[in-house]
This record gives structure tokens, sequence and C-alpha cells, in this order.
């Protein structure tokens, strides 16, 4: 079925289980390399264990760029500072080379981390070289992440999943995860319902 034809109701009543395994499922690292790699910030809770992902990508040799891309500011050891300079330092923190780094700093949401990330793409690397990407995010942002990428990149791109808690075992997440499994099923819905992004099987 597709995600379209269902209503909110039918979603509300979804098993906990269904909600997980749409959402995280299938998220895995496909092994693919790629020219560049966007990562996406979040609270620094988040963003640090991303960061923390890109980097051992970087150092794996699949990704040569490494774009942290979000311009929310969050207060970290009594600083505010913005995402994206957050990563920049753990990336540079743990072995990425500040001339693999391509600073994103304006984006507030998921889909302005994608519309800005193209733009920066094109303006340091030229699309007309790149035809991969590879998203770096949290396992239960990804399927959303993935969607609005393949929505406003360019249609030749292909693009990666490289989840940055990728050990993180799907089966028996606990329900305090509940609101935030919840809450990006809704999103998505939104985003499938609004036609900015492809319908999904669910």
């Amino acid at each position: 079925m597709k995600l379209s034809e269902l209503t909110r109701e039918d979603i509300a009543s979804m098993p906990f289980e269904a909600k997980v395994e749409f959402i995280c499922g299938s998220i895995v690292d496909d092994g693919m390399s790629a020219p560049v790699a966007i990562l996406l910030g979040g609270n620094p809770n988040n963003a640090l264990p991303r960061a923390l992902a890109a980097a051992e990508l970087y150092k794996s040799g699949r990704a040569p760029f490494i774009m942290p891309s979000g311009g929310v500011k969050w207060e970290v050891d009594g600083e505010m500072i913005s995402e994206s300079h957050y990563m920049k330092r753990i990336l540079m923190e743990n072995g990425v080379p500040e001339e693999a780094i391509i600073l994103e700093n304006q984006a507030t949401t998921t889909k302005e981390n994608m519309i800005f990330a193209t733009l920066q793409i094109n303006r340091k690397l030229r699309f007309e070289k790149i035809d991969s990407v590879i998203v770096v995010t949290s396992r239960s942002h990804m399927k959303r992440s993935i969607a609005l990428a393949k929505a406003f990149l360019p249609r030749k791109v292909t693009v990666s999943a490289y989840p940055a808690n990728h050990e993180a075992v799907v089966a028996g997440m606990p329900e305090s995860e509940g609101k935030w499994i919840a809450k990006e099923l809704d999103l998505i819905k939104s985003l499938v319902d609004g036609g900015l992004v492809e319908d999904m099987e669910i």
C-alpha cells in the first residue's frame, strides 16, 4: 500500500514495530563511494555521532569531501555555535583535513539542507562532475533525508545512505523512541501528500 493511500488515523493505529520498520528498516550502508558526503546537523547530541560517522567515511576513502550542513546555533560548552561549525570541529579533531570540508551554514530544516547543499556543491565542485552523493545522518532521520535529497539534487545524481548509528538494531527499538518515529512518519506523510517527494510503499 502507498503512504498516500493511508489516512492519519490509519497511521496512528499502526503498531509501533511497523512504524519503526518503515522509518528505519531499510536504512543500511550500501558500501558505495561518492565525490561528496552531505553531513546533516541537529542538536549536539545528534550532531556528534553524525560527524564521527562522516569522519569514519572520509578515512575509509569513500568520500573525499564532506559537507557539514546546518545553520541553527546551539550552546556547546558555553559557546553558541552553528551545527555546521560544530561538526566541522569534530571532523577536524577526528582526522578530516580542513581542505576536505565544504561548509554549508544557512540551512535550518532538512529541506533547506538539500537546497543549500545543492547550491554549495554546484558552486564548489560542479555537478557536471558529480554523479553521486552520500547522505550522513541518524538512521531515524535518513528516510526523509534521502527522499528530500532525491527531490532537490539533480536527477542524474545517485543518493546513498550512511547512517550514523549503522550498527543499531532496529528490532526491539524501545517504545521510548516512539514520539520520534511518529514525528518522522508524520513529516514524511506531509511531504508525500504535498507532492514534494515521491510516494512510498508502507
